[in-house]
């Protein structure tokens, strides 16, 4: 249950409100005890007025009392059960909602290592527990927390009234409670597993949507579901496990409470026997035996559905106990213009492996001039822009902008003053004007359209059903390859920054697309500074500096002319692997 109160600790501002819902509960427990006794006292009325105890008056008087009281506790009960069930309804709606939110600003504020290394499956289901966590909240606080009010009254009146049959159910009641939470105990292992397969099949579900081209460009939906059955099979597995126990356990406790209650109608009727107990006594106490076992049931089986929640909840904590591994500085500023990019002797391996990624790199550029990066895969190419971003922060060595430590400026800055144009354009399930707009909240639909025009987009977008208005789908998937990429430099051009970067970005297009898209790019770039990652050496011909890496490390430094002239250099065996002999005229 410590993960439930930890979930509890995440919103105290709704403790007040709470504490008033449970307020009302212990009211409406003890309504619940206080029905029996009237029914006593009627049954005990009538009673008298049949033996001629009582002159027939007098009981019409009584029984007009006692009907009346009836009456006025049951319309107060139906009262004040709806106002309460509106408080604890809002509540609930208030509390899943702040819940939601604060984990959703978590996951917002998570550094990048974390979604590199976490299934986005895995996420949204520990996400969804959010709900049913708040629901049992409050079913807990609304119901069995006045279930919980009724046992002990009515224990009480038991005790009073029928001595050892209250005794006998002062040692079941409990009784069911520890045997449900030693149940609870016992599947938990089993519980935390099925969450842990659930959490895995979601995740290769999300992954089978997003690469379905993938997927059945390689007939791979028999593999795929195939995967997914074994883990279904382990789940069931597991399930059926936990749920055997359960229901033992469950078959036990029933056992048991038959047993109680048959000894306690023994005993009273042993006790009206003897003449020790009026017709409405024995009313109250087997009305009130029967209601104890009764509301004993729900309270466990929310006893047993707490380990469900505490092992959900247990992901949640999980999940938000992660902190962002880069963070700003106190005083951190915000960047405001960048006249130089320096990178001093940096070097960086990511989290959790001992093989670097940068090594000891040093290197310069300047306002307004373009940086080409050049190198084979897993040379460290995007590794050195995840750090210019932020994303991560350098194992050893200094990113200095304008001669200063990066982490001097805030990350939102830093990232407000850069563009990006990548190879796989990331566009959200939304219409084109909203991808194009969310560069810049807020921004005109005349300033929209401009940078589609400026980015050789607004052609192909007017020719769509819905123009502007057109709904991409997941990841873009309605748009070609270089449609996708004019609408992610309209963006960047939307936005306005700083530095441009470009990671491939026309290396997957047609020959006309590639010509649409290198201008709209050329257009991008005017008057900025640019890091290009590219492959094709013809597309970094003009660059101001070429950067070649291998394994980590800068190998060489120059432009496009002056590496070309050293023959023995991997920049001109790459050009020669590409283009034979013939130079590539900046």
């Amino acid at each position: 249950m410590k993960s439930i109160w930890r979930i509890i600790t995440m919103i105290p501002e709704y403790r007040g409100r709470l504490a008033a819902v449970i307020a009302g509960s212990a009211l409406l427990g003890l309504s619940s005890t206080a029905i029996p006794y009237l029914f006593k006292a009627i049954v005990d009325t009538i009673a008298k007025l049949t033996s001629h105890r009582i002159e027939p008056e007098q009981a019409r008087a009584q029984l007009v009392e006692l009907l009346i009281a009836f009456a006025a506790l049951r319309f107060a009960v139906v009262i004040f059960n709806y106002l309460l069930a509106r408080q604890a309804d809002s509540l609930w709606l208030r509390t899943v909602s702040t819940l939601r939110q604060r984990v959703f600003d978590t996951m917002a504020a998570l550094s990048i290592d974390y979604y590199e290394r976490t299934r986005v499956g895995d996420v949204m289901d520990r996400y969804s527990t959010v709900t049913s966590i708040t629901m049992w909240l409050f079913q807990l606080s609304e119901g069995t927390l006045a279930g919980i009010l009724q046992l002990f009254f009515g224990i009480s009146l038991l005790l009073i009234k029928a001595p050892l049959i209250g005794a006998l159910m002062l040692v079941v009641i409990p009784f069911n409670f520890f045997a449900s939470f030693r149940t609870v105990s016992r599947i938990k292992p089993f519980r935390r597993n099925w969450h842990r397969l659930i959490g895995i099949m979601a995740g290769l579900l999300s992954e089978m949507v997003s690469q379905m081209a993938t997927v059945r460009s390689f007939a791979g939906e028999r593999a795929i579901k195939n995967r997914f059955e074994t883990l279904q099979r382990e789940w069931w597995d597991t399930r059926e496990v936990e749920m055997g126990l359960d229901q033992r356990a469950g078959v036990r406790l029933n056992l048991v409470n038959a047993v109680a209650v048959t000894a306690s109608v023994g005993v009273v009727s042993l006790e009206a026997f003897r003449g020790h107990m009026t017709v409405g006594d024995i009313l109250l106490v087997l009305t009130l035996t029967q209601s104890l076992i009764t509301a004993v049931q729900p309270i466990t089986r929310t006893i047993n559905t707490a380990g469900d929640v505490d092992t959900s909840a247990e992901r949640l904590v999980e999940l938000l106990a992660n902190a962002p591994t880069v963070l700003d500085a106190p005083d951190a500023r915000p960047l405001e213009h960048i006249d130089t990019i320096e990178f001093r002797n940096v070097s960086f391996a990511y989290p959790g492996t001992d093989h670097p990624s940068l090594e000891d790199v040093s290197f310069q550029i300047e306002a307004g001039k373009i940086l080409a990066l050049v190198g084979p895969s897993g040379s460290g190419k995007s590794t050195l822009i995840k750090l210019l971003m932020r994303f991560y922060d350098p194992t050893s060595g200094e990113i200095a902008i304008n001669g200063v430590d990066i982490r001097t400026y805030t990350q939102a800055s830093i990232r407000a003053a850069m563009g990006t144009v990548l190879q796989d354009v990331a566009l959200f399930n939304d219409t084109i004007e909203d991808n194009i707009g969310f560069a810049r909240p807020g921004a005109s639909r005349e300033a929209i359209r401009e940078a589609a025009e400026a980015a050789h987009a607004d052609a192909f977008i007017r020719g769509l059903p819905d123009e502007y208005m057109t709904l991409v789908g997941e990841r873009g998937v309605r748009l070609s390859g270089g449609e996708k990429q004019r609408v992610a430099i309209a963006r960047a051009l939307l936005r306005d920054p700083q530095i441009i970067i470009l990671d491939e970005a026309t290396s997957a297009l047609d020959s006309e697309s590639e010509r649409l898209v290198q201008e709209g790019l050329n257009r991008l770039m005017r008057g900025r500074t640019a890091i290009v990652i590219a492959h094709r050496l013809s597309t970094i011909a003009g660059a101001d500096r070429i950067l070649v890496l291998q394994h980590g490390r800068v190998l060489e430094i120059g432009d496009h002319g002056s590496l070309l002239k050293r023959p023995e250099s991997l920049y001109a065996k790459l050009h020669t692997l590409q283009h034979g002999r013939q130079p590539i005229e900046a």
